[in-house]
């Protein structure tokens, strides 16, 4: 299959700018979804965001089968929530895994070692999608992350004659040199992520800032379109009756966050310690784990907030809910962030939220309407909107009612559904983008 790449100038599409396909409307394709990282069972805390998707592209009739490496103590096929996982063997070792590959420090040698185990796992991803691909007939190529996945995406497709899409979760495009963050611009990294970028049918990123980062390593505008990520809005409800299972008192602060750098938990921790003497009972609550957790809670105990802090760990998507509805205000203090989901979430459940002015959080939420937003890498400003909140828990509810209406209107995974569905429309209509293939 060969299509003409699209000569629609350099004006970006925007996927939320025009209305997706009704329920109903949209045909039913069959998507194979190659990635590397994906959650290993239905309650699993990594990755939900991608079965978020591809669940609610099952629930709107779809038939979606996940493509991804496995351990051997993992079943080669498995199905949950209407998704068909296949896994081929393949484990990455812990410096390549998601939230370390891209910020973490390396020698020469490690370099080299990292090209090497990509290489072979892009050789197995490629292989793999194929076999499966050919044995069930995909209408289309659905994967994230342009890097490391992505060059096995486009070439498996090129291959097969298949249109394929890359969603950007922010990692494999973002430039920030002053956090350490060049994950992109790296010698080893820089011409594959322009190669795939350029020879995927479509590309889609969570964010306009995302998109910006997008563009500027070597993604076309006439191929590549927002849409926003979501929430599952009805897991993320405001409270109902006797449903307080989670209690910390009425001054909570929850984050939940993996807890790596660029994150900023620690200006979380800072800020809070600048508030402990003014609000007796306020307490720190952060579900999630990572690297920096050692160093977290280093710095509780040398600023005196020790007790006032809890690190739950790792918490379930589904246990989440009762933390974010106990909680006054929730937390994002990242120094880059794609989209946010905690934000959307919390903003589901009625509760203001408190994030940085990184990537896309100002996208998602609303300064002095449905919380506020500060300066990021700055625990004074985060300590000040705190105070605002908290004093004024009147303003703080109303936040939250108004972060539950956009929540509503704008980060539903129901919506992106409906986006991916106009994407897919367009990457398998007779003029549609098959980015590359003119050049062969």
């Amino acid at each position: 299959m060969s299509a003409a790449h699209p000569a629609t100038g350099a004006a970006l599409v925007d996927a939320d700018a025009r209305p997706g396909p009704r329920e109903g409307d949209a045909r039913p394709h069959r998507i194979l979804c190659p990635t590397y990282w994906y959650p290993e069972h239905a309650t699993d805390i990594h990755a939900t965001y991608v079965h978020d998707i591809n669940r609610h592209l099952v629930r709107r009739g779809h038939s979606v089968r996940v493509v991804t490496p496995g351990t051997e103590d993992l079943p080669l096929r498995d199905e949950f929530d209407g998704v068909e996982v296949v896994r081929f063997p393949f484990e990455l070792p812990d410096d390549l895994k998601y939230g370390k590959v891209a910020q973490g420090e390396t020698s020469a040698w490690g370099k080299i070692n990292r090209i090497l185990t990509m290489g072979r796992y892009l050789r197995a991803q490629y292989d793999a999608t194929l076999r499966e691909a050919r044995a069930w007939g995909p209408d289309i190529l659905h994967g994230h992350w342009a890097i490391p996945t992505g060059p096995a995406i486009v070439g498996a497709a090129r291959r097969l004659g298949i249109p394929s899409v890359i969603t950007l979760h922010g990692g494999c495009v973002y430039v920030n040199v002053e956090q350490g963050y060049d994950f992109p611009t790296r010698w080893y990294v820089r011409p594959i992520l322009r190669h795939t970028l350029a020879r995927s049918s479509m590309l889609t990123a969570i964010t306009d800032d995302c998109r910006e980062h997008a563009l500027r390593a070597g993604a076309p505008p006439a191929t590549l379109v927002k849409i926003l990520n979501g929430a599952d809005l009805e897991r993320f409800s405001p409270e109902s009756p006797n449903d307080r299972t989670v209690d910390f008192g009425p001054e909570m602060i929850f984050a939940c966050r993996q807890l790596f750098p660029r994150k900023g938990i620690r200006f979380l921790i800072e800020a809070a310690a600048q508030l402990a003497d003014e609000f007796p009972e306020l307490r720190v609550v952060v579900a999630g784990d990572g690297i920096e957790r050692p160093s977290l809670e280093r710095r509780t105990r040398d600023l005196g907030i020790e007790n006032r802090t809890t690190f739950l760990g790792w918490v379930p998507n589904a246990d989440l809910p009762p933390y974010y509805r106990a909680a006054a205000i929730s937390v994002l203090p990242s120094l880059e962030e794609g989209f946010g989901i905690p934000a959307a979430e919390a903003m589901g459940c009625e509760i203001p939220v408190v994030a940085s002015d990184a990537g896309g959080l100002p996208e998602v939420v609303e300064d002095g309407v449905t919380g506020r937003v500060v300066p990021k890498g700055d625990a004074t400003a985060l300590a000040g909107a705190l105070r605002e909140l908290l004093r004024d828990r009147e303003r703080a509810r109303a936040m939250g009612i108004a972060g539950r209406e956009r929540a509503d209107r704008l980060f539903s995974w129901d919506r992106s559904a409906e986006r991916f569905e106009a994407v897919y429309e367009r990457c398998l209509s007779p003029e549609g983008s098959h980015a590359g293939d003119a050049a062969e």
